[in-house]
């Protein structure tokens, strides 16, 4: 594996983003976790959390779907399980957004407070559960609707310098060390079964290209060696690392609201 080299890309097949339902029901979730930490610690850090991660990936979001990064079909709602209603296509970026955003981060923050909770740790493996019957329920389809690579110069420089910032902050903020660890834990635990559960439905794979000696690139098969690699990358820095940055700059850098 080079990765200097070579260019690695993560690609996504299949139909996602397209039920608006579920959507709305993630956002709902997220957004239940968020009122009752304020209920139970009278603090809106969870919501400045939810606000600033769902606006960052919704740019995210719609970044992808200008440059053409990600192809997805309508998103729609359904109505009683009889009709289907179409989605504007901005809300539809903005439901992503949310959930790819705001959700997850507030999940990874929740249960990551709640780490050595019984009581709270069951509930987040119901959660986990469902994710991976609705994930084992879809049908495998092979054509690719995402293909990212994951070793650009810009990429690799954005996630240097997310690196080094959050080392900084917890340096420099030690009192927050001990839920940075817990959230990236949660963070690193749900998306490891993610990973694995769409990687075994074909959801999610690895492809490789190696430059031939006129500069083009040609693709590979990939090895199981490299797929681990690629796969276990994305789950620490491009979820795990990425996902704390939005702890270190809604709570200790750029509170949208703040009350504690």
């Amino acid at each position: 594996m080079n990765i200097i080299t070579n260019k690695y890309y993560i690609t996504r097949t299949g139909e996602f983003a397209t039920d608006a339902n579920k959507k709305i029901a993630y956002t709902l979730l997220g957004l239940s976790l968020c009122y009752h930490d304020y209920i139970e610690r009278n603090t809106t850090e969870y919501i400045s959390v939810f606000i600033g991660s769902s606006i960052f990936w919704t740019f995210i979001e719609l970044f992808l779907n200008i440059t053409k990064s990600r192809v997805i079909n309508p998103m729609t709602i359904k109505l009683r399980n009889k009709f289907k209603l179409p989605v504007n296509k901005y809300i539809g970026i903005i439901l992503q957004g949310t959930q790819e955003g705001g959700v997850v981060t507030i999940i990874g923050l929740y249960f990551g407070d709640r780490l050595f909770s019984l009581y709270y740790q069951s509930i987040y493996h119901l959660i986990i559960f469902y994710m991976m019957m609705n994930m084992l329920y879809k049908k495998s389809k092979l054509k690719i609707r995402s293909r990212r690579q994951i070793n650009t110069p810009s990429s690799l420089m954005i996630m240097g310098t997310v690196s080094v910032y959050n080392a900084i902050t917890i340096y420099y903020n030690q009192s927050h060390i001990y839920r940075i660890i817990t959230m990236f834990l949660s963070m690193i635990y749900i998306s490891s079964v993610w990973t694995y559960v769409s990687y075994k439905k074909m959801f999610r794979n690895v492809e490789t290209e190696i430059s031939d000696k006129n500069g083009h690139y040609n693709l590979i098969d990939t090895s199981k060696n490299t797929i681990f690699n690629v796969l276990m990358y994305d789950i620490l820095f491009e979820i795990g690392i990425a996902y704390v940055t939005f702890y270190n700059l809604f709570i200790i850098h750029l509170p949208i609201l703040h009350k504690s």
